[in-house]
């Protein structure tokens, strides 16, 4: 409980996790996470209450949550023609009402899966969940290995 709680004041302090930032009364927004190696719109607004952030730089894994201006559509085109400057390869894409991008490292050591949807009056909410792969450079079919005999 002891080391939950440690790291829940760590992600508030960093302005991610249930706490509001000071300058957004609403819980959303507050200051970008220190993370990098991933398309990130300008002008994105955090969604610190939907953020969680394990590491930093370009090696962090978890769920990114944001809301831009602009719509579903072109949020999805950005993120489809930027992803591969940061090493990533796409490796399934459906683009409908919610959207869907899933990409792999270069190094095949993390897997990005990437939810766009429409917002109610205006923009989009974009959801991206960066996390370890299997391991083996190809995503598990989600299968049990066979048994051996």
């Amino acid at each position: 409980i002891l080391a939950a709680s440690v790291l829940l004041a760590g992600f508030q302090s960093m302005g991610m996790g249930g706490g509001s930032g000071a300058n957004d009364p609403g819980g959303k927004g507050g200051p970008p996470p220190q993370i990098s190696g991933v398309a990130l719109p300008e002008g994105y607004s955090l969604d610190a209450d939907r953020t969680i952030i394990l590491g930093e730089g370009d090696r962090w894994i978890g769920r990114l949550s944001y809301s831009v201006s602009s719509s579903a559509d072109s949020m999805f085109d950005f993120i489809r023609s930027q992803m591969s400057n940061y090493g990533w390869k796409e490796v399934a894409v459906v683009r409908a009402e919610t959207s869907q991008l899933t990409y792999l490292s270069g190094d095949a050591d993390r897997v990005a899966s990437i939810l766009i949807t429409r917002s109610t009056l205006y923009g989009s909410k974009v959801d991206m969940t960066v996390s370890p792969s299997s391991g083996s450079g190809t995503i598990s079919s989600g299968r049990a290995p066979a048994a051996r005999r």
